[in-house]
């Protein structure tokens, strides 16, 4: 006498059958809600993105830029001097590079036409002033220092106006 009859493992093997063909769909069924759930959180994110402030944030940046423009209203960038190279006053001298400019007040026209006649006197003030720095001197944490001797250098040299500001671009100490 057998334990099993061959009816029994034949129902068996169907039993299991149908199970694994219900676990095989239910795989696609979780994707699918897992996809539809990540769609709707994105959908909702885009649409309250859009709906909150957007309009507001966009009236700030435009007051920004008119702030901005009214205050430079009248003023240039003098940008004259250039970029000029010099050694710095170290024993193994490094090699500066600095691209100097400054702002200036454009309406006031002797001044303008001052800044003009003395660019290369004013050229020649901003490499003393490069030169007359070690290059530890010139690392970016004294940048401002270096800043205010450059304006001092010219503010020196110069009689009708003034230099309140300094910008420095392109600056590298290359050893």
């Amino acid at each position: 006498m057998a334990l099993w009859s061959d009816e029994d493992v034949e129902a068996e093997s169907r039993k299991l059958r149908v199970r694994s063909e219900n676990a095989g769909s239910l795989l696609p069924r979780i994707l699918a809600l897992v996809a539809l759930f990540l769609v709707l959180v994105i959908a909702t994110g885009t649409i309250y993105g859009f709906a909150s402030g957007t309009r507001q944030k966009k009236l700030e940046r435009e007051s920004d830029r008119a702030q901005v423009v009214a205050d430079l209203a009248g003023r240039s960038a003098y940008t004259a001097i250039g970029t000029v190279r010099a050694k710095s006053a170290d024993l193994k001298s490094a090699v500066v590079v600095a691209t100097v400019a400054f702002p200036y007040d454009s309406g006031d026209k002797g001044f303008s036409e001052e800044l003009g006649r003395k660019a290369s006197v004013l050229k020649a003030a901003a490499i003393s002033v490069l030169s007359s720095k070690k290059a530890s001197e010139l690392a970016p944490a004294y940048e401002g220092s270096l800043k205010a001797a450059l304006r001092d250098a010219f503010n020196a040299r110069l009689s009708l106006g003034k230099v309140t500001e300094i910008w420095l671009s392109d600056f590298a100490v290359i050893q």
